[in-house]
């Protein structure tokens, strides 16, 4: 075929497109890319983005048109104008619009994205360890005798869980106060957890932290605090950030809550809730009671029914049936004190509260009285009530010898109701 009828051949624009898609996916390859997003647009719904994907750095000035699926995001990450990204590209043309795009995978924000998978990386190599395995996970207490918590000094946190744990089943609180994040969270979290899992009062520990963003949590995917965790003799609840954020220390303890307030659900029980089992069980325990001695009667009047055991034998058969009457009234009352014993308990817990505070009250009033009697005993104004002088010079200071006043001359005595003028004369002879 020569040159000139090459030329004169027409190409119909499918045949040019497909010839440029082949060329394009023959001759490039994948690249993690890095820029700004610039014009973002949306379309079917949010499942598909268009933008410009410029250089961040300041007098840069190249700029490339760009192609995602909402599934190429990295999940919990809102795509925006202005943000800088990184992403997995590789360019393609576009039939729809007949140019040239970069299609984007695996999109996440620039920095955030080398955390993200060096806490991935942490994760799984401690996961292979076995320090997050479910079975090695301790229980925690049904009604913790004491709860250590482990939060910042003023935290919205520490209020939430605490007023959480008052409204559900008061029980004592240790708070160990600790910074939840920056260069000392580590550190200060790890000793609190030392200090809490040595005092005997405290029965569960808690790390409670309000949400925030990945470098405020940062502190908590540290792999000396989830080892730390693990190492603990108490059980852990982790009530770190809010619904997605899941750190190495949540993974490490032995329950997580979404929030704070739902890790504190966790540590103690609602006394209400415990009432309404109470009540349910007792019935039901009645119920099955009455079915069993019921059964029994029957059974015993089946058998003293029969021919060969009528009258002549009644009392055979009386004998076993007050037994088994007797034997359901004692079991009765056993499951009558069984259902009662830990509604008596909680209402020990409630009353021992209350004393201690009474006593607290009684202790702080007796001191108070002491010190008051103390500040009486040493007010200077007591001794002019009892017929003492305060005698001052005229410029209003306090005159000690009898030597200061005659040399000062003019004095003003002060007794309790009122001041008055003297003046101090020397005797005779001292003159």
């Amino acid at each position: 075929m020569t040159a000139d009828s090459e030329s004169a051949r027409v190409f119909e624009v499918d045949d040019v497109v497909s010839a440029l898609e082949r060329v394009i996916g023959a001759h490039t390859k994948t690249v993690r890319m890095r820029g700004e997003v610039v014009n973002l647009r949306s379309g079917r719904g949010d499942r598909m983005f268009w933008f410009r994907l410029e250089d961040p750095r300041d007098g840069m000035d190249a700029r490339i048109d760009c192609f995602a699926w909402s599934n190429d995001v990295g999940a919990g990450y809102a795509l925006a104008d202005g943000d800088v990204i990184e992403a997995v590209a590789r360019p393609e043309f576009s039939r729809r619009d007949g140019r040239l795009v970069v299609r984007l995978h695996r999109i996440e924000p620039a920095g955030e994205g080398e955390i993200l998978r060096t806490i991935e990386e942490r994760r799984r190599r401690l996961a292979a360890e076995g320090l997050f395995d479910v079975a090695k996970k301790r229980p925690l207490p049904f009604v913790p005798r004491g709860v250590g918590l482990i939060t910042a000094r003023a935290g919205a946190a520490r209020a939430d869980v605490l007023r959480r744990i008052e409204a559900r089943l008061p029980v004592p609180v240790v708070v160990v106060q600790a910074a939840m994040q920056g260069p000392a969270c580590t550190g200060e979290v790890i000793r609190g957890l030392a200090l809490l899992d040595s005092d005997p009062r405290v029965d569960v520990i808690m790390i409670a932290r309000g949400g925030g963003s990945l470098q405020d949590l940062l502190p908590f995917s540290d792999e000396s605090m989830a080892r730390a965790i693990r190492a603990c003799g108490t059980p852990v609840v982790a009530g770190i950030g809010h619904q997605p954020d899941v750190t190495l220390a949540c993974l490490a303890a032995d329950a997580q809550g979404a929030t704070p307030t739902a890790a504190a659900d966790l540590v103690v029980p609602d006394r209400d809730a415990l009432g309404e089992d109470l009540v349910a069980l007792r019935r039901r325990l009645a119920g099955a009671t009455r079915r069993l001695a019921s059964r029994a009667r029957r059974e015993l009047d089946l058998v003293g029914a029969r021919p060969g055991l009528l009258r002549p034998h009644e009392a055979v058969v009386r004998r076993p049936r007050d037994r088994v009457s007797g034997l359901g009234m004692r079991l009765r009352r056993e499951i009558r004190d069984a259902a009662d014993g830990p509604g008596r308990d909680l209402a020990g817990l409630v009353a021992r509260r209350r004393r201690a505070g009474a006593a607290a009250t009684a202790s702080a009033t007796s001191r108070l009285s002491v010190l008051r009697a103390r500040c009486a005993g040493r007010d200077p104004a007591r001794p002019l009530a009892e017929g003492f002088a305060l005698v001052r010079d005229m410029s209003g200071i306090a005159v000690t010898s009898a030597a200061a006043a005659v040399l000062a001359g003019d004095v003003t005595l002060t007794f309790a109701d009122a001041t008055v003028p003297a003046r101090v004369r020397a005797d005779q002879e001292d003159r």
